[in-house]
């Protein structure tokens, strides 16, 4: 296991780190593994670690590889080749006025959209779409990649929650022409081989998102691919 301050790895039966003096983590509940250790709530990204010289590639430290001046490039790079669609706002925010002269105005569309979208998730009205892919790369650089696709994509960074072989990345899609905000979850789990990640899109509220889960995975995929390949 590793300190969850320093991220220096730690003997299982050390109670203190070797590094830093923190006191490791144990869990406490039965089970063991990043399942186990995911049945919390998903906690907010804590700040990046300055990088201490732990090699990145091969750690299960989300916040070192965050913290590495090599990811911290790669990911400004991806971010300039963002290019952000017409969002949902956007769209609806255009078409008001000719609503408006059509007779089907009154209530600002996106005030109905506000009310309507929770009503229908509540009511338990969603789409969306899970995929499972292995990588034979280190868990560092599978990570970075990730990071660096959601940089790219304009998807935001909601939580990160680690366990002892992986963690759990949370993301906000942006809204599109099609569908409104979504989730996109990724378990990342360590094998022997590689690395494992479980994805999956949801867009509450919809009962269709005409294929747009499937293309966030699809894409997800792909940059997995292509940013690994950049990597150092």
């Amino acid at each position: 296991m590793f300190c969850t301050q320093c991220g220096k790895a730690a003997a299982p039966e050390h109670v203190f780190c070797a590094g830093c003096g923190t006191r490791l983590a144990r869990e406490t509940a039965p089970g063991t593994g990043l399942m186990a250790a995911v049945s919390e709530p998903l906690a907010a990204p804590e700040p990046a670690l300055p990088w201490t010289g732990e090699d990145w590639r091969e750690t299960t430290n989300y916040r070192v590889v965050l913290g590495h001046p090599e990811v911290k490039a790669l990911i400004a790079d991806a971010a300039k080749a963002s290019k952000a669609g017409m969002s949902a706002d956007e769209f609806m925010k255009l078409a008001q006025p000719i609503l408006d002269a059509s007779g089907s105005g009154g209530l600002p569309i996106k005030l109905i959209a506000e009310v309507a979208a929770p009503l229908y998730a509540k009511m338990g009205v969603k789409t969306g779409k899970d995929a499972k892919n292995g990588y034979a790369t280190s868990y560092g650089r599978v990570l970075a990649a990730i990071l660096c696709s959601l940089s790219s994509r304009n998807q935001t960074l909601v939580a990160v929650h680690e366990g002892t072989d992986g963690c759990v990345v949370q993301a906000e899609i942006p809204s599109s022409m099609t569908t409104w905000k979504g989730r996109l979850s990724m378990t990342l789990e360590r094998k022997a081989e590689g690395t494992l990640v479980s994805s999956a899109v949801v867009f509450e509220g919809q009962s269709s998102d005409w294929g747009r889960s499937k293309r966030v995975l699809d894409d997800l995929h792909q940059d997995i691919l292509n940013y690994r390949s950049l990597q150092p």
